[in-house]
């Protein structure tokens, strides 16, 4: 692990939901590299191992856990999991997000609805119910939900993904104003169109078109993303919640 790292999460435990994507993985990476232990859970247990195993081979800690976001039970395990080996957690991180079908409404199917709905919002709900229990009796603690300029900036034909996403801004929201008394910090982070393995479904022609919308005219890069995440995390956000940070290389400034 590249020791001329900040060391700013030394000592810290984070919990990464959906931790082997491109943006949890590069952001369970960087908490790695400034001193974090590193909890990742997701489904795709091939693709979990892969990330744990260079944050391990660089000399970070990091330990998997299997979870279906949709599933309260298994939410709790995962929640209790971490607290039995390490005593408590400091940091929760939410990525777990699909896309879900691409078509206008007439065409799409309450099953869709229900799935996007499912892992994107009620995942979110459930892993901060877990975790919201042990940071009030700590009374202290950061939680970080990831939404998508979607959720601002809404896209024809992607109806459950857009709702989901406004909805995971506002349940941020109202988090926050919940858990400040117990000065437990809470906000949301908005990406826009990343480099990441969620755009496999668009062309090159595609990507280059959404790239134009950007003021700053490129996609954005997971490291921006995390960087962001990281600071939300950190002591230097102490007096921010409630907050809803745009990363979107300027599109949809409000």
């Amino acid at each position: 692990m590249d020791n001329t790292y900040c060391r700013r999460f030394e000592g810290k435990v984070v919990l990464i939901v959906g931790g082997a994507g491109g943006m949890g993985s590069v952001t369970a990476k960087e908490f790695a590299r400034e001193g974090a232990e590193v909890v990742i859970t997701d489904v795709d247990v091939s693709r979990m191992e892969r990330v744990a195993e260079e944050i391990r081979s660089s000399g970070g800690r990091c330990t998997t856990i299997k979870c279906d976001v949709t599933v309260a039970s298994e939410v709790k395990n995962t929640v209790d999991t971490v607290l039995s080996k390490f005593g408590k957690i400091d940091i929760l991180v939410y990525f777990t997000g699909i896309l879900g079908e691409v078509a206008p409404i007439w065409e799409s199917s309450e099953e869709n609805w229900d799935k996007v709905m499912n892992v994107n919002l009620k995942g979110a709900f459930l892993f901060c119910r877990e975790v919201a229990k042990h940071m009030i009796k700590r009374r202290e603690g950061k939680i970080i939900t990831i939404s998508s300029v979607a959720g601002k900036d809404p896209n024809p034909y992607m109806l459950a993904y857009d709702a989901s996403k406004a909805g995971l801004i506002g349940f941020t929201r109202g988090l926050a104003l919940e858990l400040a008394p117990y000065n437990v910090n809470v906000n949301c982070v908005v990406p826009g169109i990343t480099e990441t393995p969620f755009l496999n479904f668009m062309t090159e022609e595609a990507k280059k078109r959404s790239a134009s919308l950007v003021p700053l005219g490129r996609l954005g890069k997971p490291e921006e993303i995390a960087k962001v995440v990281l600071f939300l995390a950190s002591d230097d956000a102490s007096f921010v919640t409630g907050a809803a940070w745009n990363v979107t290389g300027g599109r949809c400034p409000y």
